[in-house]
């Protein structure tokens, strides 16, 4: 009934999407080459652990955003990354390219507060892409 795009406009080519794929699978072909020792250190450095966030906000809060490229196991990874395949290049394609990844991690860091505001003094780390994905599929609906 009412069309996306007019007759003359293109579709862009969904570098961002491509690259926020590429770059999770990079950084989980790290984590899982890492011994068990050497995870634990790498999760507690980059994924969000809420009760470290809610005593040192001032050197922690960059985690809203690394945690954004971690993952708890294959499927994990494969399905954020499908869902992102997926839907990912419509809303870049709506919203060009830089927009689209101020709002994927716009996203992703107000989903990672959403799980500390929770759980404020949790030790259990937070990690993954879901929340920032959660957030495309809502601009995708």
């Amino acid at each position: 009934m009412f069309p996306l795009y007019d007759e003359n406009r293109t579709r862009i080519t969904p570098y961002f999407t491509y690259g926020l794929i590429g770059m999770n699978i990079l950084v989980f072909i790290h984590e899982v080459s890492l011994s068990h020792a050497q995870l634990n250190q790498f999760l507690s450095q980059y994924a969000v652990i809420p009760q470290e966030l809610t005593s040192n906000w001032s050197g922690e809060w960059i985690t809203l955003f690394t945690s954004q490229f971690l993952h708890g196991g294959w499927w994990h990874l494969i399905s954020n990354m499908l869902f992102l395949w997926v839907f990912g290049n419509n809303i870049e394609d709506r919203l060009g390219h830089f927009k689209y990844l101020i709002f994927y991690l716009a996203c992703g860091a107000l989903a990672a507060l959403c799980q500390w505001f929770i759980g404020m003094n949790s030790e259990i780390p937070s990690l993954g892409a879901s929340g920032a994905i959660s957030g495309v599929l809502g601009a995708y609906i």
